[in-house]
Protein backbone atom coordinates (compact mmCIF):
# COMPACT_ATOMS: atom_id res chain seq x y z
CA UNK A 1 0.00 0.00 0.00
CA UNK A 2 3.15 2.46 0.69
CA UNK A 3 4.58 1.48 -2.43
CA UNK A 4 1.72 2.44 -4.49
CA UNK A 5 1.91 5.95 -2.90
CA UNK A 6 5.13 6.60 -3.92
CA UNK A 7 4.66 5.31 -7.51
CA UNK A 8 1.51 7.65 -7.69
CA UNK A 9 3.51 10.65 -6.15
CA UNK A 10 6.27 10.74 -8.40
CA UNK A 11 4.24 10.60 -11.50
CA UNK A 12 2.58 13.82 -10.72
CA UNK A 13 5.71 14.74 -10.15
CA UNK A 14 7.41 14.29 -13.04
CA UNK A 15 3.97 15.31 -15.53
CA UNK A 16 4.65 18.81 -13.47
CA UNK A 17 8.07 18.87 -14.43
CA UNK A 18 7.47 18.06 -18.10
CA UNK A 19 4.66 20.98 -18.25
CA UNK A 20 7.18 23.39 -16.63
CA UNK A 21 9.30 23.03 -20.04
CA UNK A 22 6.62 23.66 -22.43
CA UNK A 23 7.29 26.95 -24.63
CA UNK A 24 4.13 28.21 -25.80
CA UNK A 25 4.95 29.23 -29.43
CA UNK A 26 0.61 29.93 -30.64
CA UNK A 27 0.22 33.41 -32.20
CA UNK A 28 -3.06 34.88 -30.54
CA UNK A 29 -4.95 38.29 -31.12
CA UNK A 30 -7.78 38.65 -28.71
CA UNK A 31 -10.66 41.11 -29.25
CA UNK A 32 -13.52 43.14 -27.55
CA UNK A 33 -16.91 42.14 -28.27
CA UNK A 34 -18.75 44.84 -29.01
CA UNK A 35 -21.17 45.54 -26.64
CA UNK A 36 -24.73 45.65 -27.06
CA UNK A 37 -26.76 47.19 -24.22
CA UNK A 38 -30.76 48.75 -24.16
CA UNK A 39 -31.63 51.24 -21.16
CA UNK A 40 -34.59 52.38 -20.35
CA UNK A 41 -33.85 54.11 -17.38
CA UNK A 42 -35.20 58.26 -17.44
CA UNK A 43 -37.31 57.00 -20.48
CA UNK A 44 -40.54 56.87 -18.87
CA UNK A 45 -41.05 53.23 -20.06
CA UNK A 46 -42.99 51.75 -18.28
CA UNK A 47 -42.82 47.72 -16.85
CA UNK A 48 -46.59 47.56 -18.19
CA UNK A 49 -49.17 49.19 -20.49
CA UNK A 50 -52.56 49.00 -20.65
CA UNK A 51 -54.10 50.60 -23.82
CA UNK A 52 -57.09 50.60 -25.79
CA UNK A 53 -57.00 48.76 -29.13
CA UNK A 54 -56.10 50.48 -32.74
CA UNK A 55 -54.34 53.02 -29.99
CA UNK A 56 -50.85 53.78 -30.80
CA UNK A 57 -48.34 53.17 -28.52
CA UNK A 58 -44.58 54.79 -28.43
CA UNK A 59 -41.46 53.69 -27.04
CA UNK A 60 -37.94 55.37 -26.87
CA UNK A 61 -35.81 53.11 -25.23
CA UNK A 62 -31.60 54.20 -25.13
CA UNK A 63 -29.39 52.24 -26.89
CA UNK A 64 -25.72 52.08 -26.47
CA UNK A 65 -23.36 50.22 -28.84
CA UNK A 66 -19.75 49.81 -26.07
CA UNK A 67 -20.94 52.42 -24.04
CA UNK A 68 -21.87 54.92 -26.45
CA UNK A 69 -25.02 55.92 -26.92
CA UNK A 70 -26.28 55.81 -30.52
CA UNK A 71 -28.32 58.10 -32.23
CA UNK A 72 -30.26 58.39 -35.38
CA UNK A 73 -27.19 59.97 -37.66
CA UNK A 74 -25.10 57.34 -36.00
CA UNK A 75 -23.67 54.55 -38.79
CA UNK A 76 -23.72 52.10 -36.19
CA UNK A 77 -24.46 48.81 -37.91
CA UNK A 78 -27.18 47.96 -35.82
CA UNK A 79 -30.18 46.76 -36.70
CA UNK A 80 -34.06 46.79 -34.98
CA UNK A 81 -37.07 44.85 -34.76
CA UNK A 82 -40.10 45.53 -32.70
CA UNK A 83 -42.96 42.38 -32.38
CA UNK A 84 -45.56 41.82 -30.19
CA UNK A 85 -46.98 38.14 -29.35
CA UNK A 86 -49.50 37.47 -27.03
CA UNK A 87 -48.56 36.70 -23.29
CA UNK A 88 -50.55 33.73 -22.13
CA UNK A 89 -50.11 30.19 -24.21
CA UNK A 90 -52.96 27.43 -23.60
CA UNK A 91 -55.33 26.40 -25.80
CA UNK A 92 -57.39 28.64 -28.06
CA UNK A 93 -54.73 31.19 -27.33
CA UNK A 94 -52.90 32.94 -30.84
CA UNK A 95 -49.46 32.32 -30.98
CA UNK A 96 -49.27 35.21 -33.87
CA UNK A 97 -45.99 37.32 -33.60
CA UNK A 98 -46.56 40.16 -35.36
CA UNK A 99 -43.48 42.72 -36.45
CA UNK A 100 -44.80 46.27 -35.90
CA UNK A 101 -41.50 48.39 -36.30
CA UNK A 102 -38.04 48.24 -37.82
CA UNK A 103 -36.99 51.38 -36.32
CA UNK A 104 -34.66 52.17 -32.77
CA UNK A 105 -38.11 54.14 -31.22
CA UNK A 106 -41.65 52.61 -31.68
CA UNK A 107 -44.89 54.05 -32.67
CA UNK A 108 -46.56 51.95 -34.15
CA UNK A 109 -50.96 51.38 -34.21
CA UNK A 110 -51.85 47.74 -31.93
CA UNK A 111 -54.05 46.15 -34.26
CA UNK A 112 -53.95 43.02 -32.20
CA UNK A 113 -57.56 41.85 -30.26
CA UNK A 114 -58.36 42.47 -26.64
CA UNK A 115 -55.71 40.29 -24.07
CA UNK A 116 -52.22 40.15 -22.70
CA UNK A 117 -48.89 40.64 -24.88
CA UNK A 118 -45.22 41.06 -24.83
CA UNK A 119 -43.79 43.67 -26.79
CA UNK A 120 -40.12 43.39 -27.82
CA UNK A 121 -37.29 45.22 -29.65
CA UNK A 122 -34.44 43.09 -30.56
CA UNK A 123 -31.14 44.82 -31.50
CA UNK A 124 -29.20 42.48 -33.64
CA UNK A 125 -24.74 43.45 -34.60
CA UNK A 126 -25.17 43.45 -38.22
CA UNK A 127 -21.28 42.73 -37.94
CA UNK A 128 -21.58 39.59 -35.83
CA UNK A 129 -25.33 38.31 -35.47
CA UNK A 130 -25.24 39.15 -31.87
CA UNK A 131 -28.69 40.20 -30.15
CA UNK A 132 -29.67 42.44 -27.17
CA UNK A 133 -33.65 42.54 -26.41
CA UNK A 134 -35.93 44.53 -24.54
CA UNK A 135 -39.40 43.62 -23.44
CA UNK A 136 -42.53 45.12 -21.98
CA UNK A 137 -46.14 43.55 -21.32
CA UNK A 138 -48.96 45.86 -22.77
CA UNK A 139 -52.52 44.85 -22.01
CA UNK A 140 -54.98 45.59 -24.86
CA UNK A 141 -58.67 46.20 -24.06
CA UNK A 142 -61.14 46.30 -27.03
CA UNK A 143 -63.25 49.16 -28.35
CA UNK A 144 -65.56 47.61 -30.40
CA UNK A 145 -68.22 45.98 -28.45
CA UNK A 146 -70.67 48.84 -29.93
CA UNK A 147 -71.60 51.47 -32.11
CA UNK A 148 -72.58 52.37 -36.04
CA UNK A 149 -71.47 49.80 -38.59
CA UNK A 150 -70.81 50.58 -42.28
CA UNK A 151 -69.95 47.84 -45.14
CA UNK A 152 -67.97 49.46 -48.15
CA UNK A 153 -66.23 48.87 -51.34
CA UNK A 154 -62.77 49.85 -50.83
CA UNK A 155 -61.57 52.86 -52.88
CA UNK A 156 -57.73 51.21 -53.17
CA UNK A 157 -59.65 47.53 -54.05
CA UNK A 158 -62.82 47.42 -56.41
CA UNK A 159 -65.05 44.56 -55.79
CA UNK A 160 -63.69 44.11 -52.04
CA UNK A 161 -65.57 45.34 -49.37
CA UNK A 162 -64.15 46.13 -45.53
CA UNK A 163 -66.26 47.64 -42.23
CA UNK A 164 -66.00 50.62 -40.58
CA UNK A 165 -67.25 51.58 -37.05
CA UNK A 166 -68.06 54.85 -35.64
CA UNK A 167 -67.81 55.28 -31.70
CA UNK A 168 -69.49 59.10 -30.12
CA UNK A 169 -72.29 59.45 -27.68
CA UNK A 170 -75.20 59.07 -30.32
CA UNK A 171 -73.95 56.07 -31.48
CA UNK A 172 -73.24 54.10 -28.30
CA UNK A 173 -74.24 55.15 -24.46
CA UNK A 174 -71.16 56.37 -22.27
CA UNK A 175 -69.02 57.13 -24.78
CA UNK A 176 -67.51 60.72 -24.01
CA UNK A 177 -65.60 60.97 -27.83
CA UNK A 178 -65.71 60.60 -31.18
CA UNK A 179 -64.04 57.98 -33.49
CA UNK A 180 -64.06 55.81 -36.39
CA UNK A 181 -62.43 52.76 -37.08
CA UNK A 182 -61.76 51.38 -40.85
CA UNK A 183 -60.73 48.50 -42.65
CA UNK A 184 -61.18 46.63 -39.68
CA UNK A 185 -61.91 43.23 -41.51
CA UNK A 186 -58.07 43.25 -43.14
CA UNK A 187 -56.83 44.97 -40.47
CA UNK A 188 -57.74 42.38 -38.23
CA UNK A 189 -57.80 39.69 -40.58
CA UNK A 190 -54.94 39.82 -42.82
CA UNK A 191 -56.64 39.92 -45.60
CA UNK A 192 -59.65 41.79 -47.96
CA UNK A 193 -63.11 40.71 -47.61
CA UNK A 194 -64.52 39.73 -51.58
CA UNK A 195 -66.66 40.70 -53.50
CA UNK A 196 -69.28 43.80 -53.46
CA UNK A 197 -70.96 44.59 -50.16
CA UNK A 198 -74.32 43.91 -49.53
CA UNK A 199 -75.15 44.25 -45.67
CA UNK A 200 -73.74 43.91 -42.22
CA UNK A 201 -75.93 42.85 -39.94
CA UNK A 202 -75.37 42.19 -35.49
CA UNK A 203 -77.90 39.35 -35.04
CA UNK A 204 -78.55 39.38 -31.19
CA UNK A 205 -78.58 35.83 -30.81
CA UNK A 206 -77.55 36.29 -27.10
CA UNK A 207 -77.91 39.10 -24.53
CA UNK A 208 -74.62 38.29 -22.63
CA UNK A 209 -72.32 39.36 -25.77
CA UNK A 210 -71.54 36.10 -27.46
CA UNK A 211 -73.01 37.34 -30.86
CA UNK A 212 -72.20 37.17 -34.53
CA UNK A 213 -72.04 40.17 -36.88
CA UNK A 214 -72.71 39.08 -40.33
CA UNK A 215 -70.42 40.99 -43.26
CA UNK A 216 -72.65 39.78 -46.53
CA UNK A 217 -70.99 40.14 -49.84
CA UNK A 218 -72.00 39.33 -53.48
CA UNK A 219 -69.35 36.14 -53.04
CA UNK A 220 -69.74 35.31 -49.72
CA UNK A 221 -71.21 35.67 -46.12
CA UNK A 222 -69.22 35.76 -43.09
CA UNK A 223 -69.57 35.99 -39.44
CA UNK A 224 -66.93 37.95 -37.37
CA UNK A 225 -66.63 37.92 -33.34
CA UNK A 226 -68.67 41.34 -32.03
CA UNK A 227 -66.27 42.63 -30.22
CA UNK A 228 -62.51 41.73 -31.79
CA UNK A 229 -63.99 41.21 -35.44
CA UNK A 230 -62.19 38.49 -35.84
CA UNK A 231 -63.42 35.91 -38.31
CA UNK A 232 -64.97 33.16 -36.72
CA UNK A 233 -67.67 31.37 -39.16
CA UNK A 234 -66.92 31.21 -43.04
CA UNK A 235 -69.87 30.57 -45.76
CA UNK A 236 -70.19 27.19 -44.96
CA UNK A 237 -70.42 27.22 -41.18
CA UNK A 238 -73.91 28.93 -41.50
CA UNK A 239 -75.10 25.82 -43.07
CA UNK A 240 -75.70 22.36 -41.80
CA UNK A 241 -75.26 21.50 -45.21
CA UNK A 242 -74.29 24.47 -47.73
CA UNK A 243 -74.99 25.30 -50.72
CA UNK A 244 -72.17 24.64 -53.51
CA UNK A 245 -72.83 28.43 -54.91
CA UNK A 246 -71.86 31.22 -53.13
CA UNK A 247 -74.26 34.15 -54.56
CA UNK A 248 -75.70 36.03 -52.09
CA UNK A 249 -78.58 38.59 -53.07
CA UNK A 250 -79.94 39.64 -49.22
CA UNK A 251 -78.93 38.90 -45.36
CA UNK A 252 -81.21 39.97 -42.95
CA UNK A 253 -83.41 39.25 -40.07
CA UNK A 254 -86.77 38.00 -39.07
CA UNK A 255 -88.58 38.64 -36.17
CA UNK A 256 -89.16 41.50 -33.35
CA UNK A 257 -86.02 40.31 -30.84
CA UNK A 258 -88.16 38.61 -28.25
CA UNK A 259 -86.79 35.99 -25.82
CA UNK A 260 -89.40 33.58 -28.29
CA UNK A 261 -87.27 30.78 -30.22
CA UNK A 262 -89.43 32.44 -33.07
CA UNK A 263 -86.37 34.79 -34.70
CA UNK A 264 -85.16 34.44 -37.98
CA UNK A 265 -81.95 34.64 -39.78
CA UNK A 266 -82.70 35.64 -43.28
CA UNK A 267 -80.34 35.12 -46.55
CA UNK A 268 -81.23 34.81 -50.22
CA UNK A 269 -78.21 33.15 -51.80
CA UNK A 270 -78.32 31.64 -55.94
CA UNK A 271 -82.51 33.10 -55.53
CA UNK A 272 -82.96 30.82 -52.64
CA UNK A 273 -84.31 31.62 -49.46
CA UNK A 274 -83.03 30.32 -46.53
CA UNK A 275 -84.28 30.71 -42.80
CA UNK A 276 -81.89 29.97 -39.61
CA UNK A 277 -84.43 29.94 -35.99
CA UNK A 278 -82.90 30.83 -33.39
CA UNK A 279 -83.80 31.62 -29.88
CA UNK A 280 -82.52 34.57 -28.08
CA UNK A 281 -81.04 33.72 -24.84
CA UNK A 282 -79.73 35.86 -21.82
CA UNK A 283 -76.54 33.21 -21.64
CA UNK A 284 -76.17 31.32 -24.47
CA UNK A 285 -74.43 31.28 -27.67
CA UNK A 286 -75.18 30.81 -31.52
CA UNK A 287 -76.32 27.15 -32.14
CA UNK A 288 -78.48 26.96 -34.71
CA UNK A 289 -77.85 27.29 -38.48
CA UNK A 290 -79.60 27.90 -41.86
CA UNK A 291 -81.50 24.56 -42.89
CA UNK A 292 -82.61 23.80 -46.41
CA UNK A 293 -83.54 26.03 -49.10
CA UNK A 294 -87.44 27.08 -49.16
CA UNK A 295 -89.38 25.94 -52.07
CA UNK A 296 -92.99 26.83 -54.07
CA UNK A 297 -94.49 27.01 -57.24
CA UNK A 298 -93.44 28.91 -60.34
CA UNK A 299 -91.16 31.16 -58.22
CA UNK A 300 -89.34 34.11 -60.10
CA UNK A 301 -86.31 35.80 -59.52
CA UNK A 302 -86.66 37.59 -56.01
CA UNK A 303 -85.77 41.42 -54.51
CA UNK A 304 -83.18 41.78 -52.59
CA UNK A 305 -85.32 42.29 -49.55
CA UNK A 306 -87.56 40.31 -46.82
CA UNK A 307 -90.10 41.68 -44.40
CA UNK A 308 -87.22 42.27 -41.14
CA UNK A 309 -90.05 42.15 -38.49
CA UNK A 310 -93.32 40.40 -39.84
CA UNK A 311 -95.30 38.77 -37.10
CA UNK A 312 -92.99 35.39 -36.14
CA UNK A 313 -96.18 33.49 -35.44
CA UNK A 314 -97.55 34.10 -38.23
CA UNK A 315 -94.79 34.30 -40.49
CA UNK A 316 -91.37 32.22 -41.36
CA UNK A 317 -90.36 34.82 -44.28
CA UNK A 318 -91.56 37.05 -46.34
CA UNK A 319 -89.95 38.21 -49.88
CA UNK A 320 -90.86 39.46 -53.03
CA UNK A 321 -91.06 37.64 -56.41
CA UNK A 322 -89.52 40.49 -58.79
CA UNK A 323 -90.78 37.85 -61.80
CA UNK A 324 -94.48 37.38 -61.00
CA UNK A 325 -94.68 41.04 -58.74
CA UNK A 326 -96.05 39.17 -55.55
CA UNK A 327 -95.37 39.03 -52.24
CA UNK A 328 -94.30 34.90 -51.22
CA UNK A 329 -94.71 33.74 -47.35
CA UNK A 330 -93.57 30.69 -45.76
CA UNK A 331 -95.17 30.15 -42.64
CA UNK A 332 -93.47 29.47 -39.13
CA UNK A 333 -91.28 26.04 -39.06
CA UNK A 334 -92.45 25.69 -42.96
CA UNK A 335 -89.77 25.20 -46.05
CA UNK A 336 -92.67 26.20 -48.29
CA UNK A 337 -93.12 29.81 -49.89
CA UNK A 338 -97.13 30.43 -50.77
CA UNK A 339 -99.21 32.88 -51.93
CA UNK A 340 -101.27 35.11 -49.60
CA UNK A 341 -105.08 34.43 -49.63
CA UNK A 342 -107.05 36.45 -52.21
CA UNK A 343 -107.15 40.32 -51.39
CA UNK A 344 -110.12 42.19 -50.91
CA UNK A 345 -109.42 44.75 -53.61
CA UNK A 346 -112.05 47.19 -52.41
CA UNK A 347 -110.11 47.17 -48.87
CA UNK A 348 -106.42 46.74 -49.51
CA UNK A 349 -104.46 49.77 -50.85
CA UNK A 350 -102.77 47.03 -53.50
CA UNK A 351 -102.97 43.04 -54.14
CA UNK A 352 -99.43 41.83 -52.52
CA UNK A 353 -100.44 38.31 -54.66
CA UNK A 354 -100.20 40.94 -58.09
CA UNK A 355 -99.30 44.19 -57.69
CA UNK A 356 -98.01 44.40 -61.70
CA UNK A 357 -94.54 46.81 -59.97
CA UNK A 358 -90.84 45.62 -59.24
CA UNK A 359 -89.71 46.36 -55.78
CA UNK A 360 -86.67 48.53 -55.94
CA UNK A 361 -85.77 49.46 -51.98
CA UNK A 362 -87.76 49.46 -48.55
CA UNK A 363 -87.35 49.66 -44.96
CA UNK A 364 -89.89 49.21 -42.05
CA UNK A 365 -91.00 52.40 -40.05
CA UNK A 366 -94.43 53.61 -38.75
CA UNK A 367 -96.97 51.29 -38.09
CA UNK A 368 -100.30 50.42 -36.09
CA UNK A 369 -98.03 50.37 -33.22
CA UNK A 370 -94.37 51.42 -32.53
CA UNK A 371 -93.70 47.83 -31.88
CA UNK A 372 -95.52 46.78 -34.77
CA UNK A 373 -94.34 48.47 -37.46
CA UNK A 374 -95.01 48.36 -41.37
CA UNK A 375 -93.14 47.89 -44.37
CA UNK A 376 -92.24 50.78 -46.70
CA UNK A 377 -91.35 50.00 -49.96
CA UNK A 378 -90.43 51.98 -52.82
CA UNK A 379 -91.99 49.93 -56.12
CA UNK A 380 -91.53 51.05 -59.90
CA UNK A 381 -94.74 50.12 -62.39
CA UNK A 382 -94.50 51.16 -65.66
CA UNK A 383 -93.37 55.27 -65.95
CA UNK A 384 -94.28 55.78 -62.09
CA UNK A 385 -92.43 55.32 -58.69
CA UNK A 386 -95.20 54.36 -55.98
CA UNK A 387 -94.50 53.65 -52.40
CA UNK A 388 -96.18 51.07 -50.98
CA UNK A 389 -96.81 50.19 -47.96
CA UNK A 390 -97.70 46.92 -46.14
CA UNK A 391 -98.45 45.19 -42.81
CA UNK A 392 -97.11 41.76 -42.16
CA UNK A 393 -96.50 43.15 -38.42
CA UNK A 394 -99.81 42.37 -36.52
CA UNK A 395 -101.41 40.47 -40.20
CA UNK A 396 -102.39 36.88 -40.48
CA UNK A 397 -101.61 35.00 -44.31
CA UNK A 398 -105.23 34.50 -44.66
CA UNK A 399 -106.00 38.87 -44.17
CA UNK A 400 -107.16 40.11 -47.23
CA UNK A 401 -106.50 43.67 -46.73
CA UNK A 402 -102.56 43.80 -46.13
CA UNK A 403 -101.46 46.33 -48.32
CA UNK A 404 -102.37 49.26 -46.34
CA UNK A 405 -100.87 52.05 -48.26
CA UNK A 406 -100.04 53.19 -51.65
CA UNK A 407 -98.41 56.59 -52.47
CA UNK A 408 -98.28 58.00 -55.84
CA UNK A 409 -95.11 59.57 -55.91
CA UNK A 410 -94.02 60.54 -59.32
CA UNK A 411 -95.51 63.90 -59.35
CA UNK A 412 -94.75 64.82 -55.60
CA UNK A 413 -91.21 63.67 -55.69
CA UNK A 414 -88.63 64.96 -57.75
CA UNK A 415 -85.80 62.95 -59.00
CA UNK A 416 -87.42 59.81 -57.04
CA UNK A 417 -86.64 57.82 -60.79
CA UNK A 418 -82.88 58.67 -59.34
CA UNK A 419 -83.39 57.34 -55.96
CA UNK A 420 -80.11 55.66 -54.64
CA UNK A 421 -81.45 54.59 -50.81
CA UNK A 422 -84.85 54.77 -48.32
CA UNK A 423 -84.96 55.33 -44.70
CA UNK A 424 -88.89 55.01 -42.84
CA UNK A 425 -89.85 56.90 -39.89
CA UNK A 426 -90.41 54.58 -37.33
CA UNK A 427 -92.32 57.85 -35.31
CA UNK A 428 -93.66 59.97 -37.77
CA UNK A 429 -95.58 59.57 -41.55
CA UNK A 430 -92.30 60.24 -43.39
CA UNK A 431 -89.64 58.59 -45.32
CA UNK A 432 -86.39 59.92 -46.13
CA UNK A 433 -85.19 59.31 -50.34
CA UNK A 434 -81.81 60.22 -51.73
CA UNK A 435 -81.33 60.87 -55.23
CA UNK A 436 -77.82 62.64 -56.44
CA UNK A 437 -76.92 64.73 -53.90
CA UNK A 438 -79.72 65.36 -52.24
CA UNK A 439 -81.79 63.70 -49.86
CA UNK A 440 -85.16 64.08 -49.28
CA UNK A 441 -88.52 64.41 -46.88
CA UNK A 442 -91.55 62.85 -48.27
CA UNK A 443 -94.73 63.72 -46.17
CA UNK A 444 -96.42 60.74 -47.45
CA UNK A 445 -100.04 61.36 -45.62
CA UNK A 446 -99.49 64.86 -46.14
CA UNK A 447 -100.32 65.69 -50.10
CA UNK A 448 -97.81 67.79 -50.26
CA UNK A 449 -94.26 67.52 -52.32
CA UNK A 450 -91.76 66.15 -50.95
CA UNK A 451 -89.40 68.80 -49.61
CA UNK A 452 -85.18 68.93 -49.52
CA UNK A 453 -83.97 68.14 -46.05
CA UNK A 454 -80.17 67.99 -46.55
CA UNK A 455 -77.49 68.05 -49.12
CA UNK A 456 -73.73 67.80 -49.58
CA UNK A 457 -71.55 70.34 -51.32
CA UNK A 458 -71.02 69.44 -54.30
CA UNK A 459 -73.10 67.35 -57.03
CA UNK A 460 -70.11 65.34 -57.26
CA UNK A 461 -70.73 63.74 -53.71
CA UNK A 462 -73.36 61.88 -53.90
CA UNK A 463 -75.35 60.28 -51.32
CA UNK A 464 -75.22 56.31 -51.63
CA UNK A 465 -77.19 54.96 -48.13
CA UNK A 466 -79.30 56.73 -45.66
CA UNK A 467 -80.01 54.61 -42.61
CA UNK A 468 -81.97 55.90 -39.66
CA UNK A 469 -80.68 54.75 -35.51
CA UNK A 470 -83.02 51.56 -35.13
CA UNK A 471 -82.87 47.97 -34.14
CA UNK A 472 -85.19 45.08 -33.55
CA UNK A 473 -88.32 46.69 -31.62
CA UNK A 474 -87.84 44.55 -28.66
CA UNK A 475 -85.27 46.77 -27.93
CA UNK A 476 -86.93 49.83 -27.49
CA UNK A 477 -88.97 49.03 -24.29
CA UNK A 478 -85.96 48.29 -22.88
CA UNK A 479 -84.14 51.80 -23.76
CA UNK A 480 -81.28 49.80 -24.76
CA UNK A 481 -80.11 51.37 -27.45
CA UNK A 482 -78.93 55.14 -27.47
CA UNK A 483 -80.61 57.83 -29.24
CA UNK A 484 -83.55 55.35 -30.73
CA UNK A 485 -85.27 57.32 -33.67
CA UNK A 486 -83.48 60.54 -33.27
CA UNK A 487 -80.28 60.40 -35.59
CA UNK A 488 -79.83 60.25 -39.34
CA UNK A 489 -76.96 58.80 -40.80
CA UNK A 490 -75.95 59.89 -44.85
CA UNK A 491 -72.94 58.26 -46.35
CA UNK A 492 -71.75 59.48 -49.33
CA UNK A 493 -69.21 58.65 -52.14
CA UNK A 494 -67.31 61.21 -54.41
CA UNK A 495 -65.97 59.15 -57.23
CA UNK A 496 -63.90 61.90 -58.29
CA UNK A 497 -61.76 61.69 -55.55
CA UNK A 498 -62.26 58.77 -54.50
CA UNK A 499 -63.66 59.29 -50.82
CA UNK A 500 -66.57 58.38 -48.99
CA UNK A 501 -68.10 59.93 -45.66
CA UNK A 502 -70.72 59.46 -42.97
CA UNK A 503 -72.51 62.48 -42.07
CA UNK A 504 -74.89 61.97 -38.54
CA UNK A 505 -77.33 64.55 -37.72
CA UNK A 506 -79.79 64.51 -34.94
CA UNK A 507 -83.36 64.91 -36.20
CA UNK A 508 -87.09 65.82 -35.06
CA UNK A 509 -88.27 62.26 -34.84
CA UNK A 510 -91.92 62.97 -35.89
CA UNK A 511 -91.26 65.05 -39.09
CA UNK A 512 -87.72 64.24 -39.85
CA UNK A 513 -86.25 67.91 -39.59
CA UNK A 514 -82.60 67.82 -39.39
CA UNK A 515 -80.75 69.80 -36.46
CA UNK A 516 -77.95 70.94 -38.49
CA UNK A 517 -76.23 73.16 -35.37
CA UNK A 518 -74.43 70.05 -34.36
CA UNK A 519 -73.05 66.96 -36.32
CA UNK A 520 -70.37 64.57 -36.56
CA UNK A 521 -69.02 63.70 -39.81
CA UNK A 522 -66.53 61.00 -40.60
CA UNK A 523 -64.34 59.88 -43.38
CA UNK A 524 -64.65 56.33 -44.91
CA UNK A 525 -61.96 54.76 -47.56
CA UNK A 526 -64.33 53.73 -49.64
CA UNK A 527 -68.47 53.72 -51.04
CA UNK A 528 -70.92 52.25 -48.33
CA UNK A 529 -73.35 50.29 -49.06
CA UNK A 530 -74.84 49.43 -45.76
CA UNK A 531 -74.84 50.85 -42.21
CA UNK A 532 -76.25 49.21 -38.86
CA UNK A 533 -76.28 49.87 -35.17
CA UNK A 534 -73.84 47.70 -33.35
CA UNK A 535 -75.91 45.50 -30.64
CA UNK A 536 -74.30 45.42 -27.13
CA UNK A 537 -75.65 45.42 -23.93
CA UNK A 538 -72.97 47.99 -22.33
CA UNK A 539 -74.38 50.41 -24.45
Amino acid sequence: MYNSHIRILTSCIFALALSSCYEDLGNYDYHEVDEIRIDTAGTGILTNYAITRFDSLTLKPNVYLNDQLVTDTDSAALSYQWTIYSAVAGAGTSLQTDTIGHERHLKAQINRTGGSYYVQLTVTNRANGLQQYFRTNVTVGEALDGGWMAIYERNDRPHSSDLALIINPWTKSYATNSRVYVNLYQLTNGNYLPGNPIRCMDIAVSLAGHNIVGLCTDSTLVGVSDSGIEQVMGFSNFFNTAPAQQAPLWYSHHGNGGISGQNSEILINDNRVYTNTYFMSTTGERESRFGIAKYGDNIGELAAWNAELAAPLNYGVVVYDQTNKRFLYSPFESAQLEPFAAQDTDIAAFDVNNTGMTLLMGDWGTGSDRLLPYDYMLMTGGPKRWLAVANFSSSAPDNTAIGVGLYDMSQLCPDVAEATSIAASNVGSYIYYAAGSTLYNFAYDSGLPAEVAWQTGSEAEVITCIRLTKYYNTFYATNIMPSADNVVHIATWNDATREGRIYQYRINAASGELDTSTSYTYSIPGKVKDMAWKYTMSN
